[in-house]
């Protein structure tokens, strides 16, 4: 009876480790594609900033 109830209790506790370890991977997973969701959509409909430089001319005497 001690071995069967000491198999039963390892095989809970591995069991349970590896719903843990699911259950918390997929949720940092799912958490980390909401934030790069949520970043591609800000950096797509944010306003294209465009520089214009002024001409410069530069006069100087040649040697």
């Amino acid at each position: 009876m001690f071995t069967s109830s000491n198999r039963t209790m390892r095989l809970a506790s591995v069991s349970f480790a590896v719903l843990m370890a699911v259950v918390i991977n997929g949720s940092m997973l799912m958490k980390f594609d909401s934030v790069a969701t949520e970043a591609a959509m800000a950096h797509a409909t944010q306003a294209r900033s465009v520089a214009v430089l002024e001409t410069v001319t530069i006069v100087g005497r040649r040697i």
